[in-house]
């Protein structure tokens, strides 16, 4: 049992009823918890009401706790608040009524202290201790003998209760190594068990596969196998007819390569023949251009008699005309106190030059038939714009080219205009 710490509750000090002895009469009434003897006090707190239950009703009571407080202090706190009326004791009394209604209105029914013993016994034999010892300790009829038998028993069992707990103690110690090494075992076949069923789940997988890739092979076979036949019910002869008619067609096919192979020979014939005859010409006009240099020293630049035109020192700018006559042109300007400067026309000359050379040149002859669309018309609106003699030709002899520089040397600064 506990020793009983002092109180400092400051509620009026109750003296302890202490149960009658035999043969005196017992009040009506039922004892309260302050009413018993303080030796009873442990026994019924500890017995009757678990600590957490003790906990909760020192919180509610305004007992202050200290977070690390034991059970131990717990209950000695209780068992000493018991020795008077107080807001503890009250709140302790009032909760053993409430949890032990049912076996307090058992033992109601008992109008002497024999017919409370014979309950109190029964309720051992049924293991209903904690109810049937707070009815009986607070019983009007439970004499002294038998609150102090009750405390014996109460004592006794705790004893036979602690030496049981530690033999069960023990035994669970027990029971849990054993259940431990049961779950350990249990988990390792889990282990070898899953490893073992996804291995077979693998095997298995793999011959499903094995299997559809066989019953595809069997299916392909019999495929073949299908077409096979119906080639060989195939005519054979209808085969050989339609290899024919394919020969016919390469055969004819041939024929009419061969046809178009002559055409382009006889166009390429011709093509030859067209520059054997251009080459004759430019030629013959060559021959021409030497003859007139020698007979007039200038071409058709001037009646013959006259002296050569004089451009005065201007430069000529030639848009156009024959690669080949490129050199007669310069030599003509050249002998009429010119220089000459060229851009072909658009055939490889860009765009940006042709502006320079015509910003540069003092008059512009320009033969239409060797020029870009593009170049005649930006050479004749730039002309006309800017106020530059300027001549375009039709052809791009030797002879057109002689005339207009003749043109040029009587012409004024003015719009272009066409010659000969």
């Amino acid at each position: 049992m506990c020793e009983p710490r002092p109180s400092l509750s400051s509620a009026t000090i109750a003296t302890p009823i202490v149960p009658p002895a035999s043969g005196q009469r017992a009040s009506s009434r039922r004892r309260k918890l302050w009413d018993l003897a303080h030796k009873f006090h442990c026994p019924v707190i500890g017995t009757c009401l678990h600590v957490d239950e003790l906990r909760e009703i020192a919180r509610k009571s305004g007992v202050r706790q200290h977070a690390h407080a034991s059970d131990f202090d717990i209950h000695v706190r209780c068992v000493a608040a018991a020795e008077q009326r107080g807001p503890l004791s009250q709140a302790t009394h009032k909760a053993l009524e409430r949890k032990h209604a049912r076996m307090i209105k058992r033992f109601a029914r008992a109008k002497d202290s024999e017919q409370v013993a014979v309950l109190w016994e029964q309720a051992r034999a049924e293991g209903e201790i904690p109810g049937a010892f707070w009815a009986l300790m607070t019983h009007p009829h439970a004499d002294a003998m038998l609150c102090v038998r009750a405390y014996e028993d109460v004592h006794m069992l705790s004893h036979q209760i602690g030496a049981g707990l530690g033999a069960d103690l023990r035994a669970l110690r027990e029971a849990r190594a054993q259940l431990d090494r049961a779950q350990r075992d249990a988990a390792e076949r889990e282990r070898r068990l899953n490893r073992s069923l996804g291995e077979r789940e693998t095997r298995i997988e793999h011959l499903e596969q094995t299997l559809e890739q066989r019953q595809g092979l069997e299916r392909a076979l019999e495929r073949a196998e299908d077409e096979l036949t119906a080639l060989r019910d195939q005519d054979l002869i209808a085969n050989l007819d339609e290899e024919r008619r394919r020969a016919e067609q390469a055969s004819a096919r041939v024929a009419t390569l061969e046809a178009q192979l002559e055409r382009e020979r006889a166009h390429r014939d011709a093509l030859a023949e067209r520059l054997t005859q251009r080459e004759h010409r430019v030629r013959q006009l060559e021959q021409r251009l030497a003859h007139l240099e020698r007979q007039h020293g200038c071409g058709d630049c001037a009646a013959e008699g006259d002296p050569a035109p004089d451009l005065d020192g201007r430069c000529i700018l030639c848009v156009g005309g024959l690669s080949s006559m490129a050199s007669r042109y310069r030599t003509l300007v050249t002998r009429c106190n010119g220089e000459l400067i060229r851009h072909d026309g658009g055939l490889e000359d860009n765009r940006q030059r042709l502006e320079s050379l015509l910003a540069k040149a003092d008059a512009v002859i320009c033969p239409a038939d060797n020029c870009s669309h593009d170049a005649y018309q930006r050479t004749k609106r730039f002309c006309k714009r800017m106020a530059k003699p300027c001549v375009l030709l039709e052809r791009s002899s030797v002879d057109a080219f002689a005339r207009a520089i003749a043109d040029l040397v009587e012409v004024q600064p003015a719009t272009a205009r066409p010659a000969a």
